[in-house]
C-alpha cells in the first residue's frame, strides 16, 4: 500500500465532532466504524500527512479490508465520500462530509490519498477459513420441507469468495448486518450469509430483512436465523413482501393458539410465548399442529395447560410427527394396540375361569336319586 497525503487548511486546536453524527448515527453504529471514523477527523483537524490505509489498520489492529468496510459504511450512510478514480478504480478520495440539520452533506473538507490501491470490497474470511471445496454438512430437517445442510458449517472454495467479494451490493450487505449485530461477523454467520445468498437464492433486500427482523425480536444467535431463513425458504418465500406477510401469519398464530386454550382476555405472558416459540420455531410444528395439542390438553384435563400441551408436542416430536395425517396416523396405531390389548386381557380373564363354567349339578336331583338308592335297598 502507498502512502497517503491528507491536507486541509484549518489549524485546529481540537477535534470537532457533529452533534448530528452523535445523536443520529452512533447509536446504531459498529463501534469499531465509529472509532475509524473519529480517528479520520483527528487526522485532518491535525493536519497528520503521513496516512495510509495500512498505518489505520495498524493502528486499529485490524485489516485493511477492515478499514475500508469501515469507509464504504460511511460513505453509504453519505457521512463520507469516496472517490475511485484510475483502471483498477482505486481509491483517490475521501471527503468528510458536514452535517446540516436534514443530514445531507452540505460543506466538505476533502483528504486525498494519491497512488494508492485498494480492495473494491471486504473479504468474507481469511484465507486460512476457505476451504478448496465444500464438504458435505450434516442434514436439516423444517417441518415438511425438503432437507438442508446447516448453512452455517458450509465452508466456499477461494473462487467463490472471490466472486462475492467483487459484487459491492453484498458486500454492503454485510456491513449493515454488522450494524444490526452492533458486532463484526463470525466465520460461522458469514458461511450462513452465503449460504443464503447463493443456495436459497434469497435477495439482498431478503437477507437485509431477515437480520432486522429477528434482531429487532432479540433473536441474534445465527442457529435461530437458520431456522427462520430455512422455514423461509422451504415455504417458498423470496421476497420481502412475502416475508412480512410471513411474520404477520406468525404472530396472528399466538393469538389462534391462546383462543384455542379459551384464553382471549390478555396477552401471552413470558412463559407462555417462550412455550409457543419452542414449538414453533424449535419443533418447526405448524400452527393447527399446535391447536391440537391445545384441544386435545382441554379435552383432558378440561383446562388450559402449556405444559401438558408440551408433552404432548414433545411426543409428536420425538415421533417425527410433523402433519395432521401423521397425527391420524399415530391415533389409530395406538387405538389398535389399545384394543389388541384389551381383547388378550379379557381372554386371560375367561381362560382362568373355565373350570366354573361348567353346569353344576343340581342339589335336590341329588336328594331325588338318593332316595331311590335307599328304597331299592
Amino acid at each position: 500500500m502507498g502512502n497517503l497525503t491528507l491536507t486541509t487548511k484549518n489549524n485546529y486546536g481540537y477535534t470537532a465532532i457533529s452533534n448530528i453524527f452523535i445523536s443520529s448515527f452512533v447509536p446504531e453504529a459498529n463501534g469499531e466504524f465509529v472509532k475509524v471514523y473519529l480517528y479520520l477527523l483527528h487526522l485532518i483537524s491535525t493536519g497528520n500527512s503521513n496516512i495510509s490505509i495500512s498505518l489505520l489498520a495498524d493502528t486499529f489492529n485490524q485489516t485493511e479490508a477492515d478499514i475500508m468496510r469501515a469507509l464504504r459504511y460511511w460513505d453509504k450512510l453519505n457521512v463520507i465520500s469516496l472517490t475511485f478514480a484510475g483502471n483498477n478504480d482505486s481509491l483517490s478520495n475521501i471527503t468528510i462530509n458536514d452535517f446540516s440539520s436534514d443530514n445531507s452533506a452540505a460543506s466538505t473538507t476533502k483528504a486525498d490519498f494519491n497512488n494508492t490501491t485498494f480492495p473494491e470490497t471486504a473479504k468474507l474470511a481469511s484465507s486460512a477459513a476457505i476451504a478448496p471445496t465444500v464438504p458435505a454438512a450434516p442434514s436439516y430437517n423444517i417441518s415438511e420441507g425438503p432437507k438442508h445442510v446447516e448453512p452455517s458449517s458450509m465452508q466456499y472454495s477461494a473462487e467463490k469468495i472471490s466472486e462475492l467479494n467483487s459484487d459491492e451490493n453484498f458486500s454492503m450487505l454485510l456491513y449493515v448486518i454488522e450494524s444490526y449485530l452492533g458486532r463484526p461477523l463470525s466465520i460461522k454467520e458469514t458461511n450462513a450469509i452465503v449460504y443464503f445468498y447463493d443456495s436459497l437464492d434469497f435477495s439482498i433486500e431478503l437477507i437485509d430483512y431477515l437480520f432486522e427482523y429477528c434482531v429487532e425480536h432479540n433473536k441474534k444467535s445465527i442457529n435461530y436465523i437458520e431456522k427462520v431463513a430455512l422455514a423461509w425458504a422451504d415455504k417458498g418465500i423470496h421476497t420481502v413482501t412475502e416475508a412480512k406477510e410471513e411474520v404477520s401469519n406468525h404472530t396472528d398464530s399466538v393469538y389462534q393458539i391462546m383462543k384455542a386454550f379459551g384464553i382471549s382476555n390478555r396477552d401471552p405472558g413470558q412463559h407462555e410465548r417462550a412455550m409457543i416459540s419452542k414449538w414453533a420455531d424449535t419443533y418447526c410444528f405448524d400452527t393447527d399442529i399446535i391447536i391440537e395439542a391445545c384441544n386435545r390438553t382441554i379435552k383432558a384435563i378440561h383446562q388450559p395447560s402449556f405444559e401438558y400441551a408440551d408433552t404432548i408436542l414433545s411426543k409428536w416430536k420425538s415421533s417425527n410427527i410433523t402433519t395432521m395425517a401423521d397425527i391420524k396416523k399415530d391415533d389409530a396405531a395406538y387405538a389398535a394396540s389399545s384394543n389388541s390389548k384389551t381383547r388378550y386381557q379379557s381372554s386371560a380373564k375367561t381362560g382362568s375361569t373355565k373350570f366354573n363354567n361348567f353346569q353344576q349339578r343340581d342339589k335336590k336331583s341329588d336328594d331325588w336319586y338318593n332316595s331311590l338308592l335307599s328304597n331299592n335297598n
